[in-house]
């Protein structure tokens, strides 16, 4: 090891009086960043041991911050002896991270327990600082009426998730897992979001205003939005249950590269409003952009809209991208475009397949003032008990090119072989053109019966 690099020892069984060394560990993460604060060390790798309670900041449990100090690599001893930083019974959040420091989250490291209330981050809070977590467990923290359960990444603040686990972190509001706020950055590079919840939106991730989340790989699963009681703000009841794994609020952006968003749900726990339990794998509001360039969004669930994605913002689908296996109660299983607020998805490839309501748009409902366009990709297999197996439309849809074909309720055993006559439910159109929507098609194949009111509604221009 250099001179530039020293390793301190931090033990449950340790004392602060003590140099810090193996023999002779610390007590308390505070001394050891008394320790080397000010000093020429370009890293600090702390070695943690056994379960550590201390209160070192009134911004919580832990504060990396001010000037003077390195890099730090926290780590824990090994598999058996777990680093554990616990901030139960404190009503503090575990770490905050400011004034342009850095941390490392490595090996057997559990960050748990955090408590906050009107501030976010509850396991950690990032202001002004950068945290790279590359094999660590953030557990168990809840922010309450704070903004992020497991993390918050503030203005000129970036999180790096190379691997490991947010679990089981809870907020009453927005970010289960993750909050981004004010221009934050994250990219998820590797590792596991799963089984976080947030009462009203982004059960797993919250992208606020001018944040960015770039998903290279990685798992966003199992986390929930809504599900348990009226929220209040103000004495008023607001919506809940929007974006089970995901929510991405005006001007933030999201973008998939890689990975999987799957097994999320949005739960509403009352019919009003429209756009509560919406959005199981993800919600994005309105100015809001989320691009699925590459993995998967599939196997999420919703009580109202959007099975796999809610839009009232640009929703955009490429080559390599999939939003498959779906299902939304009322509408739109694969994909709900809300009009309103400019809603738009712009399909360029990839596939939306096998999604399922029991209302309206097997794979896509589109919504009036909706627009959605087919450049490219392939839309089958999807279905409905309601109007339209693959597409239901108030709004504009204009399709380039692509495919729309074998759109329909899945034979089993109990339809007729293949060489029989469609149930009246198998033969159901596979377009519902509603009386505000209209369909251009200029291109690509579409393949099964298109239903409306008003020949008007629809043009096909393509050449014969």
């Amino acid at each position: 090891m250099s001179e530039t690099d020293i390793t301190l020892y931090i033990s449950e069984a340790g004392d602060d009086a003590y140099e810090g060394t193996q023999e002779r560990p610390l007590w308390s993460v505070a001394a050891a960043v008394l320790a080397i604060r000010g000093k020429p060390y370009k890293t600090a790798t702390l070695v943690i041991s056994g379960s550590i309670t201390e209160v070192a900041s009134p911004n919580g449990m832990i504060a990396i911050t001010g000037d003077g100090l390195p890099t730090i690599i926290l780590r824990g001893e090994s598999k058996e002896h777990l680093g554990i930083l616990n901030a139960q019974g404190l009503d503090k959040r575990v770490l905050y991270i400011s004034d342009g420091n850095t941390l490392f989250l490595e090996r057997h490291i559990v960050i748990c327990g955090g408590r906050t209330d009107a501030s976010g981050g509850a396991g950690i809070a990032i202001e002004g600082g950068t945290l790279i977590m590359k094999d660590a467990e953030i557990s168990g923290n809840d922010a309450g009426s704070g903004m992020g359960g497991g993390v918050y990444v503030g203005k000129d603040s970036e999180f790096i998730m190379l691997g490991g686990l947010l679990t089981n972190n809870t907020t009453n509001l927005h970010g289960g897992a993750v909050f981004l706020d004010n221009g934050g950055t994250c990219t998820l590079i590797d590792g596991t979001i799963s089984g976080n919840k947030a009462y009203v939106s982004g059960g797993g991730i919250f992208v606020g205003i001018d944040a960015e989340f770039v998903m290279n790989g990685g798992v966003i699963a199992d986390n929930w939005a809504g599900g348990e009681h009226t929220v209040l703000l103000m004495g008023m009841p607001i919506p809940s249950g929007m974006g089970g794994g995901v929510y991405v609020c005006t001007s933030g952006r999201f973008t998939m590269r890689g990975g999987k968003i799957r097994e999320n749900r949005a739960i509403a726990i009352r019919e009003d409003p429209h756009n509560a339990g919406s959005g199981g794998g993800v919600y994005v509001d309105r100015g809001g952009v989320f691009t699925l360039e590459a993995g998967a969004i599939q196997q999420n669930g919703v009580t109202h809209w959007g099975g796999g994605v809610y839009t009232e913002g640009a929703l955009t689908l490429l080559e390599q991208g999939a939003i498959q296996n779906n299902v939304a109660r009322l509408g739109g299983g694969g994909v709900y475009i809300a009009g309103k607020h400019g809603g738009v998805f712009t399909m360029q490839g990839g596939i939306v397949m096998r999604n399922f309501t029991a209302g309206s748009g097997g794979a896509v409902h589109v919504t009036e003032q909706g627009v959605f366009t087919l450049e490219q990709g392939l839309i089958a297999k999807n279905f409905v008990t309601g109007l339209g197996h693959a597409l239901a439309i108030s709004g504009l849809v204009t399709i380039n090119g692509g495919a729309v074909f074998d759109n329909q309720k899945p034979k089993n055993a109990d339809t007729p072989q293949e060489d029989s006559p469609q149930s009246a439910e198998q033969a159901a159109p596979a377009v519902v053109i509603e009386p505000t929507g209209t369909l251009i098609l200029r291109g690509g194949v579409v393949e099964g019966k298109i239903a409306m009111k008003d020949p008007s509604q629809f043009e096909d221009l393509r050449e014969d």
